[in-house]
């Protein structure tokens, strides 16, 4: 017989498509009938849509970015299987965001740290956030917000967006371009 915590924990397995022993499914009679229910597929399903959904309503630009590169349902639902789900929209998303500053791609992770620094609030800011970018990114958010074509990287130039503490500016944040011939 298995204990509340471990049928727990074997329930959140089998939702999140992760392998659970089979020891748990057949001692656990109501464990084996979930995980052989007709419906499992469509509760995934729904679990996957809700985190897509609430990270697309806080991170607006990676998620869009990340559609148009064709990998953001994948990603987020490989990200979310393997990594527990935080509870609150804003720990999914500073998570979320947090995951992909190693990600192959420069653009994906100079516009996920972007959105990243937005989320700290202005007042609790101590030193300035600098953010490298391959291309001008007033630009690249521009065509995000209009759904257009995507600014091409700039070979030339490199442009540093920094996002000060609130007495660095009026605005709190400015960018600067380094040319590196």
């Amino acid at each position: 017989m298995l204990t509340l915590r471990e049928q727990q924990q074997s329930l959140r397995r089998i939702l999140t498509g992760t392998p659970v022993t089979e020891a748990s499914a057949q001692t656990d009679p109501w464990l084996n009938e979930v995980m052989h229910s007709p419906g499992l597929a469509m509760t995934r399903e729904i679990a996957s849509w809700w985190l897509r959904f609430q990270v697309e309503s806080q991170c607006i630009y990676t998620s869009r970015l990340m559609k148009h590169m064709g990998c953001y349902a994948t990603y987020i639902d490989d990200h979310f299987s393997r990594n527990p789900t935080p509870p609150a929209i804003e720990e999914l998303s500073r998570h979320f965001l947090t995951s992909l500053a190693a990600h192959p791609d420069r653009l994906l992770r100079s516009v996920a740290a972007f959105e990243l620094e937005c989320l700290v609030p202005s007042a609790t800011r101590q030193n300035p956030a600098l953010i490298l970018w391959d291309r001008d990114p007033n630009h690249v958010l521009t065509a995000l917000t209009q759904g257009t074509e995507l600014p091409k990287s700039d070979r030339c130039a490199r442009y540093i967006l920094t996002i000060g503490p609130p007495s660095d500016s009026p605005r709190h944040v400015s960018c600067t371009s380094v040319c590196h011939r």
